[in-house]
């Protein structure tokens, strides 16, 4: 469950908890990882930002631009990561990630190892290091970082959808985020994130994760698909990604052009 840590940061510096105890966040789902764009995307006025070192463009140096646009345009960061290994989820929050984001979880024991990856001793293993993290806390970060990292592991297997409790009850699960179309795909056979038993899931995450106080993060494919997701009150919402956006937007452009 969602732990306060001793000397937790005030709600000016973790402007991400403090936002999300007021409205939903729409947060910006890059897999381009161009540092040009987050300013644009700022001044569009989305909330805060998801790195996708898993299906995105570029390897941890475009993160790190990634990461300095974003504390440039006072934007929260998230990094999705590839894989549940402690060097890359170290690597991103030495950099300057606030939270990250971990696929695949199968069950209560990966979500345990992922936020242990996440926290610094005694709760967790993390190493000293925090080159650039250090930037975003005042005075010691060390011991300030475990109340601000967010451990963020996916809801996108049925393991972790049959464990769902368990993993709630981790200390240090900060936030789950749904992903809708794996979890489609393990559901039914086929990718369908509207399908049913999708959407039972995704209000039964939704439901526990109220019950245990612990921020919820969706994604959702379009806007058609976003709207419920708001309307149900989820946290944090991501709506498609930048390269999708750029698809439909140079498709518009040109079709304007045309008629």
């Amino acid at each position: 469950m969602s732990t306060v840590y001793q000397s937790e940061p005030s709600s000016e510096e973790d402007r991400l908890r403090h936002a999300v105890n007021r409205r939903t966040l729409f947060c910006a789902w890059l897999t381009i990882n161009s540092s040009l764009l987050i300013n644009a995307i700022g001044e569009a006025g989305w909330d805060c930002i998801l790195i996708d070192q898993q299906h995105g463009l570029g390897g941890h140096d475009a993160m790190v631009d990634c990461l300095i646009a974003a504390k440039a345009a006072e934007m929260p960061a998230l990094v999705r990561v590839a894989s549940n290994d402690p060097g890359l989820i170290g690597r991103a929050l030495d950099a300057g990630a606030q939270g990250v984001v971990c696929p695949m979880i199968n069950s209560a024991a990966d979500a345990e190892r992922f936020v242990r990856a996440v926290k610094y001793p005694p709760r967790g293993t993390r190493s000293w290091g925090p080159y650039r993290a250090q930037i975003h806390l005042g005075g010691d970060y060390v011991t300030r970082a475990n109340a601000w990292t967010i451990a963020c592991p996916q809801i996108e297997t049925l393991g972790a959808l049959k464990e769902i409790d368990a993993i709630l009850s981790i200390e240090g699960v900060d936030m789950v985020c749904f992903g809708p179309n794996d979890l489609s795909a393990a559901l039914t056979g086929h990718f369908d994130h509207q399908a049913p038993e999708v959407m039972e899931a995704m209000m039964m995450v939704l439901r526990k994760c109220r019950e245990r106080s612990v921020m919820t993060f969706a994604f959702a494919n379009n806007v058609e698909s976003a709207r419920p997701l708001l309307q149900a009150g989820w946290n944090m919402i991501a709506i498609g990604t930048d390269a999708g956006w750029f698809s439909v937007a140079a498709l518009k452009v040109l079709s304007e052009l045309k008629m």
